[in-house]
């Protein structure tokens, strides 16, 4: 489970990176200036939508490390673990 684990430090990166993007785009429809800062609904809508991004795109990832690290079952690897998952 290793290898998948390194994938987990995308997680933040993504909801930062997602987080940014979206307060940037926002702040443009609403003909504000990039950096303009945002009121608590926004923060909070912004801040939720971001984690859902990051979420969804890293949590295929944790399934496959959880089952490497399951010690009832025994896996050639990752893609073993894929295969078998996705049947």
């Amino acid at each position: 489970g290793f290898v998948p684990g390194l994938f987990g430090t995308s997680h933040g990166a993504l909801q930062f990176m997602a987080y940014e993007d979206l307060k940037e785009r926002y702040n443009k429809y609403r003909n504000r200036v990039s950096d303009t800062k945002l009121n608590t609904v926004e923060y909070i809508l912004m801040a939720a939508v971001s984690k859902i991004f990051a979420v969804v795109a890293t949590y295929p990832y944790q399934v496959v490390r959880a089952r490497l690290q399951d010690q009832h079952n025994t896996y050639s690897g990752v893609f073993d673990v894929i295969r078998r998952t996705w049947r």
